[in-house]
């Protein structure tokens, strides 16, 4: 009888189901079709994208080809290595799909037996309310890279002013003047731009170079430089913005609708397009409850920085929009727009060297600021 008690309280656990390992160049990765056939997932990957998702009830997992971060119910996981595509399958790290099962499978143990994957599911009664029931998170990791991205270039001029002065150009000269002054600042991160000459790039690339640097232990922030422009020629200033589906105000949508305008000039054929589609919209605003705090107070930084240096013009705050290019950013991530190329008084200044370097030594100060905030506030809690 005791021993019928003691069965009988044992959790309840289902028949092991088991999917293989595979091991290239001396990592372990799972087939993402095995998985959800195995588990009973909902799986599918788009060619041209190179994304995949995984589904399970209220559960979802998102990845991309070449990325080692996995977007898991609204978290952020990150691994060693890449999601790969290798001889017609499409494969994700083991750690990485050990991750996506806890997520999807409360109460699952999973075992590595040889080149086997074993998971046996809980089939127990409800311990915890099924909304309260939270995905495994991984810690925060330092900031350890900064990704600059100078706006438009090449056949997109971006903002165009009177006698010819093109936002391109002036994006990128103030990037080049960031990315000293942030070496020379921030020893140990390491500092790169999207673009260090005149090309165009499409925005859904300028999101992949950022996310293509995250790996476990490793996190960034992505500063994306723009230069504004208005109707009217008496508007003039520096404001920073952070990724939202709810405008600040008006003014604020038709600066991301201006400078959102740039998929015109991507070829549709490309996946850049696909990334502005309904799906990927509600993606990019899933992980921007993890990471919009992060941006917020990241944008609060460099408008600060810019402040204390910039004096010709004054300040318009730090406003939140939708802007592709920082849809899917899977980092803090802030768009600065430097001033008004459409101000005529500005435009000459936003042409001059001297104040361009102004304007990156008021940027430089507010990542700089918010980088050792951010690390040392992670130092102090683990």
């Amino acid at each position: 009888m005791i021993v019928l008690i003691l069965s009988f309280m044992l959790p309840a656990y289902s028949s092991p189901e088991r999917m293989h390992v595979y091991q290239i160049n001396n990592h372990d990765y799972v087939d993402c079709n095995e998985l959800a056939s195995v588990l009973g997932l909902d799986h599918s990957f788009d060619m041209v994208s190179r994304k995949g998702r995984l589904y399970f009830k209220n559960h979802y997992a998102v990845y991309g080809v070449g990325l080692s971060a996995f977007l898991v119910d609204g978290g952020l996981y990150k691994s060693f290595d890449t999601a790969i595509r290798k001889s017609g399958r499409v494969l994700i790290p083991e750690d990485a799909g050990e991750f996506v099962i806890q997520s999807f499978l409360r109460g699952a143990v999973i075992r590595r037996v040889s080149n086997l994957l074993i998971v046996e599911r809980f089939h127990g009664e409800k311990t915890v309310p099924e909304e309260k029931k939270i995905s495994p998170q991984q810690p925060a990791d330092l900031v350890s890279f900064i990704v600059i991205d100078p706006g438009h270039g090449g056949k997109d001029p971006g903002a165009v002013g009177k006698a010819g002065l093109k936002e391109k150009n002036i994006t990128l000269k103030i990037a080049l003047y960031l990315e000293k002054k942030l070496k020379k600042k921030l020893s140990g991160v390491r500092v790169l731009l999207t673009r260090s000459n005149d090309r165009f790039i499409e925005l859904s690339q300028r999101t992949d170079i950022a996310n293509g640097l995250l790996r476990k232990n490793e996190n960034g922030i992505f500063i994306s430089i723009h230069v504004n422009s208005s109707l009217s020629n008496r508007i003039s200033g520096y404001e920073t913005f952070f990724l939202s589906p709810n405008p600040t105000n008006e003014e604020a949508r038709n600066t991301a609708a201006l400078e959102n305008n740039v998929v015109i000039l991507e070829e549709k054929s490309k996946s850049a397009n696909k990334s502005y589609e309904d799906v990927d919209y509600i993606e990019a605003m899933m992980i921007t409850t993890q990471i919009q705090k992060e941006s917020s107070a990241l944008a609060k930084s460099i408008q600060a920085g810019m402040a204390k240096h910039i004096r010709s013009f004054g300040p318009r705050g730090v406003k939140k929009a939708d802007f592709y290019v920082l849809r899917g950013v899977l980092m803090p991530a802030v768009l600065v727009e430097i001033g008004f190329i459409t101000n005529k008084k500005e435009a000459r200044y936003l042409n001059r060297s001297s104040h361009q370097e102004v304007i990156a030594d008021g940027i430089a100060e507010g990542i700089e600021l918010f980088v050792k905030r951010y690390n040392r506030l992670l130092k102090i809690t683990r």
